[in-house]
């Protein structure tokens, strides 16, 4: 199972990411702030689970269809 999860730099969203990795989930941890995201990502690969990080302005339609 994969799940992308938006705002995973922190608060509810790297809870989410945080949680769905402990289900068994690939997760993409996504976030304005790429460093932060990393870091999510590397929290929950030191746990054991499965990420990997991507920073993305949601805002920004071009980036997203690139």
């Amino acid at each position: 199972m994969k799940a992308i999860v938006t705002g995973a730099a922190g608060g509810i969203g790297k809870a989410t990411a945080l949680r769905l990795a402990a289900d068994g989930f690939f997760v993409i941890v996504a976030d304005i702030h790429a460093e932060r995201a990393a870091e999510t990502a590397a929290e929950i690969r030191a746990g054991g689970g499965a990420a990997e990080s991507r920073g993305v302005d949601l805002a920004d339609r071009a980036a997203l269809l690139a």
